[in-house]
């Protein structure tokens, strides 16, 4: 497949943010600590154990009981040793220096493995946001305290922070036989984005709890969801429709309409949102959701009015009035979007995506100075990096060449944290005006300073092979593979490419066989393992990989290969009607246009 196509994201609303603000720590008593120094003093030192992080051990069933505070917790006699490293701690943090304060803390947790230590060390991390620090204290408070649940769900929260989830089911079981929440919904969400093989393994160990835990409704959502994205979707909803028996939950319902949705049950699922949300006051995650089906299935008129009641509900809500700018775009309504957006800027909500689409409609109406106004108050978020490339490219189209890239430069000065994506939009910028040469002469010059950056390197192959300079591209892809063997994107490029513009077949399947043992459903690749396989005349094979790739995205590129194996191997017919399909959804298709042209198809 070309390597600079790019797989069609979907706009999604934003359905609900949750913030968590950490509790700032309590401070040791100065008095509890020369208590516990006196008492220090005439105990002999022990040997720390060694700190390890142990399998968590499931507590036994238990009520709800008192669980003490940090500062409850009962003054302990500790090595002298340990007892500088208190006093120091109490002293730093008393003068407001929490970082020293916090050293401290962690060397007397590991010296001393006192809860009461453990978990004011942890609170103090999670202050200053040293998660990996937090995590290290309350491992071992979680250890050393078991049955109290504050400990087990630090360490839960922050092992999920970590992305080890593994580790994490043990603690969150420990929480659930000891009373508290153990928040399996938000485990199985996060568990989602792990690869293949570890999602599998948590998924074992979800059903194993079952086991131990029948009929548990939170352990059955989170199976049902990990379920979900393993693609086990049959299951899932059978899960979920079993979870509604008992109680219509709104995150449930999200749960059974979107595996509908996955199964490609569009309709099916948005005829069960509608009946849910045409009640009075419906649960306004639901309503959001079914209006963002509606908008994805191309329902503009009904995804609107699912938005509009939404706004009546909540008037300034940003996520609903973008949703409704972006609708209006849609439709071609500038001025319906202009006053969603504007309003969003009065509110301070989303304002900076707000300003960016606001500079797209100035540039529409060809109002260069309020464009070039609007990107450049499009802030830090969403929309920053495209504002820019735009405020460049309007300075350029004015013949203000220098201007266009003392912006960018000065940008990357200011912005270090965007520089690589602002050095791609200048060469870019060069490249869509057919400057090859200052393009390739740009990029050269930076990685010269920076030869192993591998961003780098691929764009200049990238920009090679836009220009018909096939050894710059292959002498770059390879060196991206030197640097990183698993980089799949650039193995399946160089691939494509050996298949495409020479003879060398046999080493292109090679590599982009390999690309797609990295990235198995990645259809770019499926797809360029179908075109290899069309030139190495295994027409049946490459049929059965291409109409597997157009299945999952059906992609101009994708149905332009497909037809010609199709018009080759006889049906032409069928090659005709994928090209008018593929032509209603990208028009102006160059790669479209000239296959039909080249077979001369009527």
């Amino acid at each position: 497949m070309n390597v600079n196509a790019s797989n069609k994201k979907v706009n999604n609303i934003r359905l609900s943010s949750f913030l968590r603000t950490p509790r700032e720590p309590s401070r040791f008593c100065l008095l509890s600590i020369l208590v516990a120094l006196l008492a220090g003093c005439s105990t002999a030192p022990v040997e720390p154990e060694p700190v390890s992080t142990p399998e968590p051990i499931a507590a036994k069933p238990a009520p709800p009981k008192p669980q003490p505070d940090p500062d409850d917790y009962p003054v302990a006699a500790f090595p002298g040793d340990s007892l500088y490293e208190l006093l120091v701690a109490e002293v730093a943090g008393y003068r407001s220096r929490y970082d020293i304060a916090l050293d401290k803390y962690v060397d007397a947790v590991v010296e001393t493995r006192d809860p009461g230590v453990a978990a004011r060390a942890t609170r103090l991390a999670l202050y200053l946001k040293k998660y990996a620090e937090a995590l290290e204290t309350a491992l071992i408070w979680a250890e050393v305290d078991p049955e109290n649940v504050a400990a087990r769900r630090h360490a839960v929260d922050l092992l999920l922070r970590a992305g080890k989830l593994e580790p994490a089911i043990g603690h969150m079981e420990a929480v659930k036989q000891l009373g508290g929440k153990a928040s399996f919904d938000v485990f199985a969400y996060r568990a989602v984005d792990l690869a293949p093989k570890q999602r599998a393994a948590v998924l074992a160990a979800i059903t194993e709890m079952l086991g131990r835990h029948p009929g548990d409704e939170q352990l059955l959502f989170s199976r049902a969801v990990l379920l979900e994205h393993s693609g086990q979707l049959p299951e899932a909803l059978a899960i979920a429709e079993e979870l509604l028996t008992v109680s219509e939950k709104p995150n449930v319902i999200v749960l059974k309409a979107r595996i509908l949705d996955a199964m490609q049950r569009e309709d099916d699922a948005i005829a069960y949102l509608t009946a849910i949300v045409t009640v009075p006051q419906p649960d306004r995650r639901l309503q959001l959701l079914l209006a963002r089906m509606l908008f994805e299935e191309g329902d503009l008129e009904a995804a609107k009015v699912q938005y509009n009641n939404a706004l009546m509900v909540s008037p300034n809500d940003g996520d609903v009035l973008f949703a409704l700018a972006l609708i209006a775009l849609e439709q071609g309504d500038d001025l319906q979007a202009q006053e969603h957006l504007e309003r969003m800027v009065r509110w301070n909500r989303r304002s900076g995506e707000a300003h960016y689409y606001l500079g797209g409609i100035a540039e529409r109406r060809a109002d260069t100075p309020a464009a070039l106004q609007e990107y450049g108050q499009a802030g830090e978020g969403y929309g920053f990096i495209p504002a820019q490339a735009r405020i460049a490219s309007l300075l350029a189209n004015d013949g203000l060449w220098e201007e266009a890239r003392a912006h960018l430069d000065n940008l990357r000065t200011e912005k270090p944290e965007h520089r690589q994506q602002l050095i791609l939009i200048e060469a870019q910028l060069l490249a869509d005006r057919g400057q090859e040469q200052e393009a390739l002469d740009f990029l050269d010059a930076i990685l010269q300073q920076e030869p192993e950056n591998v961003e780098l390197l691929y764009y200049r192959a990238m920009t090679g092979q836009r220009f018909g300079q096939l050894d710059i591209l292959e002498a770059d892809l390879r060196r991206v593979i030197e640097l990183d063997p698993g980089n799949a994107d650039a193995l399946n490029a160089l691939g494509y490419t050996l298949t495409d513009q020479t003879n060398r077949h046999e080493e292109a399947l090679e590599l982009i066989e390999k690309a797609l043992t990295i990235k198995p459903d990645e259809p770019a690749f499926i797809d360029s393992l179908g075109w290899v396989q069309y030139r190495l005349n295994n027409f049946e094979m490459a049929l059965t990989y291409l109409r597997q790739a157009y299945e999952m995205f059906r992609n101009d590129e994708i149905a332009a290969h497909l037809g010609e194996v199709l018009w080759v191997a006889g049906d032409k017919s069928e090659a005709k009607r994928i090209w008018e399909e593929a032509l209603e959804l990208a028009p102006e298709s160059e790669i479209l246009k000239n296959v039909i042209q080249r077979f001369r198809v009527e």
